[in-house]
């Protein structure tokens, strides 16, 4: 029977983070309420406090789902092993992909809504799950010699992955306002039906565009 009780607690909790999960990022932090959290997973607000004492904590533990699956998927493409290229491609289209809001508003989200303690526990998980992976993706490239080391080209692997982020980051804002350069994302739908193709040719360019630069010259010596 407790078993039972603790299967059903754990179920109940993982709807609520879900269907949070899906307001938060849809609507933003400030404009969902707790009572609609509940509403949407048909509980009571007491019920819904019974897992989680506010809406800040309900907030980090959406943030910990979104990112824990997140850190898994990129693992997964990485163990793979393919050339800094291969990978890299990968991993921007799974962003492109799969978290066209996520990334925009967690940020939003972090900057001005969160307290500096949830501030603090959402970018940690931000480190681990999205920035880690792809640090170590240049780390390799650069021990195996498919990247210039960091003294040759006085950029390390945090910061390449940091310049990587931001170049995805402003695509899914453009694409998210329909500023120029977003017809592609348009074109693509939302969600499920998002075009794959169209998705992969926004990444194969800001990987391109990162590894190889847009100037066909050599550049000036220092």
């Amino acid at each position: 029977m407790a078993a039972h009780k603790t299967n059903q607690s754990h179920e109940t909790r993982a709807m609520i983070v879900k269907t949070a999960k899906e307001l938060f990022m849809a609507y933003g932090y400030r404009a969902v309420s707790t009572r609609q959290i509940a509403d949407a997973c048909a509980l009571t607000q007491p019920a819904l406090y019974h897992h989680f004492s506010d809406k800040q904590s309900l907030y980090v533990d959406v943030m910990r789902y979104v990112c824990e699956g997140t850190r898994k998927t990129l693992e997964r493409i990485i163990h793979r092993g393919p050339a800094i290229h291969e990978c890299l491609l990968h991993v921007t289209t799974y962003m492109i992909v799969n978290h066209p809001e996520d990334l925009g508003q967690m940020f939003h989200d972090i900057r001005h809504e969160l307290s500096p303690e949830s501030q603090a526990a959402v970018y940690a998980l931000w480190r681990t799950a999205y920035l880690a992976p792809i640090v170590s993706i240049f780390e390799n490239g650069q021990r195996t010699g498919e990247l210039r080391s960091s003294g040759q080209s006085g950029i390390d692997a945090e910061r390449s992955a940091l310049l990587l982020m931001g170049l995805i980051n402003q695509t899914l804002a453009a694409q998210a306002v329909g500023t120029p350069g977003s017809t592609a994302a348009k074109s693509a739908g939302e969600g499920a039906g998002r075009n794959i193709n169209a998705c992969k040719q926004q990444a194969l360019m800001l990987v391109n565009v990162l590894l190889y630069g847009l100037s066909a010259a050599e550049p000036p010596s220092v």
